[in-house]
Formats: structure tokens, sequence, C-alpha cells
């Protein structure tokens, strides 16, 4: 039977938490090495080389452990850094960017079993680590209230490995993405002998946030909360892309309707989404929407208006249907990989003023090559990030590379950088190369207060692993 290494810290984590609790199987530990970054044909193929048998990576975690309480933590914590072993902490392993892959080796913590939900008022919810957001969202619900912002694997995704390597979902139409207020205050544990524990709240919270654990271990989440909605899903079919991107323009023009999805796919994009496909024809563009069901019959007029076919899906509650949400955001990606296996995904954000033409300039330039979605995002953060007027809603597509390979995906970069569209690099683990930090010197220095040795999820934080310049040009 072959096990891992860093034999010192595997026998002091057995006399502390028993033997059957660190695991040290090769077989085993290999379940722990996997996330969704092979969604990214780039990332796949660089883990996949790195592999041994059936496309599995090499040992590249020497155990594996599971807290069950919070003191359980800080003693893991201590030994692993008591013996300068890498650290990193797993929630569900929904990541897209190979975040949760360790690169140096150590310990993994599987932080499902912290999962309690500590306290629920009509305003905040505050919950342990490796809480599932869906979980989290159903206590709320309990009480009339919801997140305001639900990532689209809310079923297994944690609260906390949301906040260290998500950044926007279901809501972000209305309520922006995870920098705009969605993440009200994080408890973390420093990589210390004995850690130390500190409070981030408000405005301080940015210093943990897509930071893919190199910024504390974190232990409790607290969220802002709504009041809970009744929220219709429904499919509009549309005979042209352009007249669903009219459609998501419209929408967003009327105030008083709350989005939490609303997304146009072009075709043929749609024929991959096999529940919904007997309602649209393969030539179709469709918008895959979630509305306040008070405001369906507005919907469904302003669709008939623009010649689009609306087909109720359910309402929150009535049905029990698979979730549009599983459609939506980057969960559509997993069935874009039903039709085109060799795609690629490109995060992009678009001038508000002049998103058809750059549309139509990308077309130009790939054709086919590259298919469009159009959404937005109510972004403070974005439009500080893009250099955009206070009021602009921002055109936020993920595109579809269709040969997902890196050539294909720089050559997109390039010519983005070219039309002025911005754009999240996903085909890296590099937080550095994400394009997502305008300032990224805080982020560092956080970090070194809290992991002095470098040894939360080593390799993440200033990797190179993707040269070509992440972000692209602010228009």
């Amino acid at each position: 039977m072959e096990i891992g290494g860093r034999e010192p810290l595997a026998l002091d984590l057995i006399q502390r938490l028993g033997q059957a609790a660190v695991v040290r199987e090769t077989k085993a530990i290999r379940r722990f090495l996997r996330d969704n970054s092979w969604l990214s044909p780039i990332l796949s193929e660089h883990f996949g080389q790195r592999g041994g048998g059936e496309g599995a990576p090499v040992i590249d975690a020497d155990m594996v452990v599971a807290p069950e309480n919070l003191d359980e933590l800080r003693d893991i914590i201590a030994l692993a850094v008591r013996h300068d072993s890498p650290i990193v902490v797993r929630g569900g392993g929904t990541t897209n960017f190979g975040q949760s892959i360790p690169l140096e080796g150590g310990v993994i913590i599987d932080a499902r079993k912290l999962n309690r939900v500590i306290e629920v008022t009509d305003t905040a919810i505050t919950a342990e680590a490796g809480a599932f957001q869906g979980d989290v969202d159903a206590v709320a619900r309990e009480r009339s209230r919801e997140l305001k912002v639900l990532v689209t694997t809310y079923a297994t995704a944690t609260v906390a490995g949301w906040v260290a390597g998500g950044h926007v979902g279901l809501g972000g139409t209305t309520y922006g993405t995870i920098w705009d207020d969605n993440v009200s205050g994080v408890k973390l544990l420093t990589a210390e002998d004995p850690p130390r524990e500190i409070t981030l709240r408000g405005k301080e919270v940015s210093l943990v946030l897509r930071t893919s654990g190199t910024t504390g271990v974190i232990t409790e989440v607290t969220f802002p909360l709504v009041p809970a909605r009744r929220w219709l899903e429904a499919i509009v079919a549309f005979d042209s892309f352009g007249e669903a991107c009219k459609y998501i323009d419209k929408l967003s023009e009327r105030s008083e309707i709350v989005v939490r999805a609303a997304a146009a796919q072009e075709a043929p994009l749609p024929t991959a989404f096999s529940p919904i496909a007997s309602l649209y024809t393969a030539n179709q563009a469709v918008v895959v929407l979630i509305v306040d069901a008070a405001h369906g019959d507005t919907c469904q007029d302003l669709a008939s208006t623009l010649g689009g076919s609306f087909h109720k899906w359910q309402i929150t509650g009535e049905d029990n249907r698979i979730p549009m949400a599983y459609l939506s955001y980057g969960h559509r990606m997993l069935w874009v990989k039903k039709i085109a296996p060799n795609a690629g995904f490109l995060n992009c954000y678009l001038a508000p003023d002049r998103y058809v033409e750059q549309f139509a300039a990308l077309k130009s330039e790939f054709g086919d090559g590259v298919l469009f979605e159009h959404k937005l995002i109510n972004s403070p953060w974005l439009r500080q990030l893009r250099g955009l007027p206070e009021d602009a809603i921002v055109p936020a597509p993920l595109l579809t590379v269709m040969e997902g390979d890196r050539a294909h995906v720089e050559a997109l970069m390039k010519f983005c950088d070219t039309i002025g569209v911005g754009y999240q690099n996903p085909h890296t683990f590099s937080i550095a190369e994400s394009g997502m930090f305008p300032d990224f010197q805080p982020i560092v220095d956080f970090a070194h207060r809290v992991d002095p040795k470098g040894l939360l999820n080593p390799g993440k934080l200033h990797g190179t692993f993707f040269a070509s310049a992440a972000g692209g040009k602010k228009q």
C-alpha cells in the first residue's frame, strides 16, 4: 500500500486525532486532488502531465485530515507549521481554477465537517467554513430571508470555498460580485504555532476574497440577508442572438423587476441544455431567466413584444424540476462541454455603450470559433476595475472558445486587448495572473502577516503559470 510522506507530521497528527482521522493511502488522497479545473483544457493538460495511472495526478498531498471542531483545526495548523508543511484547505472542490490542488505536497484539510450555522437574524447569517451555501440559504429561508448572491454549485460548494475561490453567482445582475458588500465578515486563523484568530469586517474582508486560501484559514463567514422572494424560472427563445440581447437590455431598464439571472446564449450553445432543449430549435438563441415571480407577466409580455417565445419552467416551492441555476453562470460550462469537449472559456467585461460593436468585432475575427453569451452585472467593484461611470451596468459574458488550447485562448485575449474588452483569466491557478486585483500589494502584505512561512497553498499567490498578461486593458 502506497502512502504519503512527512512521517513526523503524520505521527503527531495521529497522536492528536487518532489513526482513522489521518488519511495517507494514495488512492484515498487522490479523491482530494481534483476540482473543476478540467473545464480548462490548459489546466487539465497541465495537471494531467503531472499524473500517474488513468490520468490522475501524482501524490500532491502527503495526507488528508478532516477536523471535527475548531480546536482540532487549530491543532492541525499548529502541527503543520511546526513541521514546515504546506497547508491546503479544501471544501467541496467546485473551483474552476485549480485552487484546491496542492502544488507542493503537504496536508489537505477537508473543512466540510465544520458546517454549523452559528447565528441567523433578519439581516445576516453566520456559518462555519465548511457549510454548504445551499444549506445556509435554506436556513435563511426558514426566516423568510435569503442570501443576496448564491453560487450555482450551492448544493456542494462551501461558504468559505466561495469566499476564497469564487466571485459571482445568482443575484449578480442585481447585487454584483463577492466584492460588492456581499460578504459582511470573516473569521480566520493564521498559519502560526499557535494560530491567532483574526476577525475581518466590512471592506477588510477584501483581503481574503478570491485569494485561494493564501491569506488565512477561514473558520466563519457572515453574509448579509434580504427578504426571500418567490423566483420564477423561465426560458425565452429568440430567432437571433441580437434579439435575445435586446431582451436582456430591456429587462435591465425596468428597475422594478428584480433579476436573479438573465443570460442570452448564442446558438448552438443551447442545444447542450438537454433538460430544456425541446422548448426551442437548434438555431435559436435562448435566455435562461430567473426573476421575481411578481413580475413574471411583465417579463412574458416583453418577450412577446420582441418576438420571443416565453416558457415558464417553475416557481420556488411549486415544482421540482432541474433548477435553472444549473444552466447559469459558470455551471453552464458543464453542459457546453457535452457538445464541445475541447472548449475553453473566457470571462469578459465589455463596454456598456459599445458592447454590440465589440461583439461584432469578435465575430468578424473568430466567426463561430467563439460563441457568445450576454448577461449584465450591477457591480460597483467592476465599474471601478474597468473605469466606468457610477451608473454603468457591465456586460459580463462568459465566452466559449470552441478550441480551448493555449494558442486559441491567447489569440482571443490579445484581440480583446486591442478592442478594449477586459477579462478574467480562468486558465491559471495564480492569483497574480487572474486579472481580478487592480492593487495586489495589500493582498501580498496581508498574506505575509498571517502566513509568515508561506505555507498556505504555496505556489498560488505569486505563480507565473500563464505567461500572458491577465485582465486585459482598461477601456
